[in-house]
């Protein structure tokens, strides 16, 4: 059989960049396409070009997508498409850009221009879940920021509610019964299995306490069974829950329920809801986005939302290639590949590749071809405005962006935080336990410990400003803490103390504050041998004493006042001599400087090096070579930072105590040298300037950072030195270094 295959030359551009048309596709002719101005210089496209494709029933299809554009592959079912697009196409490139060995890539001699992309993102119709936890609001990330907001208002605070609360996956807050799922799955036999209505929280999801928690009078139950259209209007004064929704109704799924289980969604519309995850994430502009078909069960007012929103990726500079039949797709796209020329063996061919029309003039004998003439030929044309990021005019959803003059408003809250203005009379008189009930043990335990334990002179100000717990530090307050109380549960106070290993026996202690079995006592309800007084982690340095209280009268004795001096002294013995007399102790990192980072201790996840010390001279070496006159900062614990001259800045006594500090100027290398897996080097990028392509060879594993505004940080690991791939390392920091 004889196949026409029309590759393009040189000469040949991308087509114009393209939007939506509003109407349906069996009205086609009427419709509009707007273009943008034509790319006549051809040295500024670059080109994914596959190689000699062989999977399935491809023939040794070669075929070049123009990056920066929207290109639509088309042909009859069973032509070839997605053995293109995602045997060929998503796996190679997934195996080589994001290192993932669990995908078989299809046959391809080879596949070039992969240096101009930073990752592929492939947007199947998979479902998003199986089980009804599954949704909407969960996929996309919304949900948390849902619970956020709800853990921040005065009744949730008041509980000492977290956003934990308010999650129906775990425990605390969700109904028991149908353990958060809404409904209770009945196995049957010989049948598929049923979920029905859960009867204790009537498919709320929630305990009746959780549900008492209101924004705007909605629960967070009530949330979750809107719509995204209702949701976007109570929430439309959260910018960040806010874009989340919006770009949900952006795709056409303005009608759908934010808790919608995944098995009750089509393959396009789950489709659409993995595309809205991807867009909520930081762009990098070096993207290739994949979908298949995703105008499935899409109605055709919504088909111009879908257009804008492809056009909105190709504008910030990704690369868009979509699967499709819908004819209002197909001739808005930049670019199409049409396969072919029938199914099966008689399909895998290249029939054209080009612009919409370009195919329609070619002759070539392809269905696509005949099905796309006749509307190109009756349809109007519009020039379209491009996207600008800078711009608020041209976009759907642009209103969502967040800028400098858009300010997410704070959740009003109608009453003061108790224990922030008055923490002493919150938990000793006023406290409440997590589900609203009144504390029930006696606060004044609470006034005598804390007034002895001040008495000695030697702590800070007790902190008495957090919701549920009480703590008292020495002055050098990265010492830790010497007692810390609980105070939000309802019967009993748990008071912990630090002190020197040692201090303590348990049978002595506990024979000398002698506090009775909760089984013995008549005013609480609690039963059992728990004990009450507990030495928890003995080491050689610590020992910390639990004790469960709750009356005054079993800490009024003269046994328990003993046991608090002894405490307080044991406490002060240690870590006095660690002040005074071996304040390297406290930063060995700091005073050690080059050699800390050369010896295999103070590591991050581990006893043992899985890589060789040597390496690190080798990564030094090189960073010299690049650069040598950068300022080098040896004083951090488990990283050594790299400053360009005119970053240079040293840390403060404050940034050195701290492990985790960063210094407030940014360093643009730095090698992590106390993880135990590899030695990780971090640099700094210009926006954009380097892709996963370009240093896929370089390190065993790689990333991109992309989600600061000014800024790129490219993540390498090494295991050995072969790794390093020192000429393409070396030249790469070198480019990249005198640019940033």
């Amino acid at each position: 059989m004889s196949v026409r295959n029309t590759n393009k030359t040189e000469t040949q551009t991308p087509a114009n960049k393209l939007t939506a048309q509003t109407g349906n596709s069996s009205v086609a002719e009427k419709s509009t396409r707007k273009k943008s101005v034509r790319v006549e210089n051809t040295s500024e496209i670059s080109w994914l070009s596959v190689i000699e494709a062989r999977e399935h029933n491809l023939k040794g299809v070669s075929v070049s997508f123009p990056i920066g554009a929207f290109s639509v592959v088309t042909g009859v079912s069973g032509s070839g498409k997605s053995s293109l697009v995602h045997d060929v196409i998503w796996k190679t490139l997934a195996k080589i850009l994001h290192r993932n060995t669990s995908v078989i890539a299809g046959k391809v001699k080879s596949i070039t221009g992969i240096e101009h992309l930073n990752k592929v993102i492939n947007v199947n119709q998979q479902p998003i879940g199986q089980t009804p936890n599954s949704n909407p609001a969960t996929y996309t990330g919304v949900f948390d920021l849902i619970r956020e907001l709800f853990a921040k208002l005065p009744d949730a605070k008041l509980r000492g509610y977290s956003a934990r609360r308010f999650s129906f996956n775990v425990m605390g807050g969700r109904c028991e019964k149908c353990e958060g799922a809404g409904q209770i799955k009945v196995e049957m036999h010989f049948l598929p299995d049923v979920w029905i209505t859960c009867d204790a929280c009537n498919g709320k999801r929630y305990d009746r306490q959780t549900l008492d928690v209101k924004y705007n009078g909605y629960s967070i139950a009530d949330v979750l069974e809107m719509t995204c259209a209702d949701a976007l209007n109570l929430f439309s004064n959260i910018p960040r829950i806010r874009k989340t929704l919006q770009l949900l109704c952006d795709v056409g799924l303005d009608y759908i329920s934010l808790g919608q289980s995944a098995p009750t969604l089509s393959g396009g519309e789950s489709q659409r809801i993995k595309l809205t995850s991807e867009l909520t994430r930081p762009d990098t502009g070096r993207t290739l986005y994949l979908l298949d078909e995703p105008t499935t069960g899409l109605h055709f007012d919504d088909m111009n939302k879908l257009l804008l929103v492809i056009h909105h990726l190709v504008d910030l500079g990704n690369t868009v290639i979509v699967i499709e039949h819908n004819l209002d797709i197909i001739k808005n796209a930049d670019w199409i590949v049409d396969l072919g020329p029938e199914a099966g063996d008689n399909g895998g061919y290249l029939l054209f590749e080009g612009t919409p029309e370009e195919l329609v003039q070619s002759g070539v004998a392809s269905h696509t071809a005949v099905a796309i003439a006749p509307v190109l030929k009756s349809g109007l044309y519009q020039e379209r405005t491009r996207f600008d990021s800078v711009g608020t005019t041209n976009l759907l959803y642009n209103d969502v962006l967040d800028s400098a003059a858009k300010i997410e408003p704070e959740v009003s809250i109608a009453l003061e935080i108790p224990w922030e203005k008055n923490g002493i009379k919150w938990h000793t008189q006023d406290r409440v336990c997590r589900n609203g009930t009144p504390i029930k043990w006696d606060g004044k335990i609470l006034l005598d410990i804390v007034s002895q334990i001040e008495a000695s002179g030697k702590f800070a100000p007790t902190d008495w400003n957090k919701r549920a717990t009480v703590e008292i530090r020495p002055e050098k307050k990265t010492l830790g803490w010497f007692m810390r109380a609980t105070t939000s549960d309802e019967w009993i106070l748990r008071v912990t103390f630090r002190t020197a290993g040692g201090t303590f026996k348990r049978d002595s202690l506990v024979a000398a504050i002698a506090l009775k079995p909760f089984s013995q006592i008549e005013k609480i309800p609690l039963y059992g041998n728990l004990p009450r007084v507990m030495l928890r982690r003995q080491t050689i340095r610590w020992q910390e004493i639990e004790l469960l209280l709750f009356s005054f009268d079993e800490i009024n004795r003269q046994q328990f006042r003993d046991f608090l001096d002894t405490a307080i002294k044991g406490f002060t013995r240690f870590v006095k001599p660690t002040i005074d007399k071996n304040p390297e102790k406290l930063m060995e990192w700091a005073v050690a400087g080059k050699k800390w980072h050369f010896t295999p201790t103070g590591l991050i996840g581990g006893n043992r090096l899985l890589w060789d010390l040597s390496l690190l001279a080798e990564i030094f070496s090189l960073l010299n070579d690049v650069s040598p006159d950068m300022d080098v900062n040896w004083a951090h614990k488990f990283q050594v930072q790299f400053f360009c001259k005119k970053q240079k800045n040293e840390p403060s006594e404050q940034e050195i105590e701290s492990d985790d500090s960063q210094l407030q100027k940014l360093p643009c290398v730095v090698v992590w040298t106390k993880r135990v897996d590899a030695v990780y080097l971090d640099f700094c990028a210009a926006k954009g300037a380097v892709t996963l392509g370009k240093v896929e060879s370089i390190g065993f594993d790689c990333d991109i950072d992309s989600s600061q505004q000014d800024y790129d940080t490219v993540h390498l690991k090494f295991n050995n030195k072969d790794d390093l791939n020192k000429s393409e390392l070396k030249q790469l920091l070198k480019e990249t270094l005198m640019k940033f």
